[in-house]
């Protein structure tokens, strides 16, 4: 009778990380520099649902136009897989001007080791 209440929760962070020994930071402080994530959640915030990736040792508040992205990744399980591996980067991280001033633009990769 119940069974509808149980919702599949779905593990988004690699199983060896340790969130409360990590600090937030922003996007902008990692400008020119490229993040392997290893894991995201979801806040709800000031403004709204939100997404925090957990790369290089952070946690790591990203713009909110990031929140439909990481919702895609959530419900495909291979693109979920892939997250949990290390092999989501974000790179070309920088500011940019736009209409209501500035803000951080980044691109996912795909990453490949040397």
């Amino acid at each position: 009778m119940f069974e509808q209440l149980n919702r599949n929760h779905k593990r988004t962070i690699k199983e060896s990380i340790e969130l409360d020994k990590m600090e937030f930071k922003k996007l902008k402080d990692f400008k020119n520099k490229t993040l392997r994530v290893e894991g995201f959640f979801f806040t709800n915030g000031d403004f709204g649902k939100q997404v925090v990736v957990v790369a290089n040792g952070y946690k790591i508040n990203m713009p909110a136009r990031a929140v439909a992205d990481f919702e895609q990744i959530y419900d495909n399980d291979e693109m979920l897989n892939a997250v949990l591996n290390g092999d989501l980067i974000i790179r070309d991280i920088k500011e940019v001007k736009a209409k209501m001033g500035k803000t951080i633009a980044y691109t996912y990769d795909t990453y490949e080791p040397f």
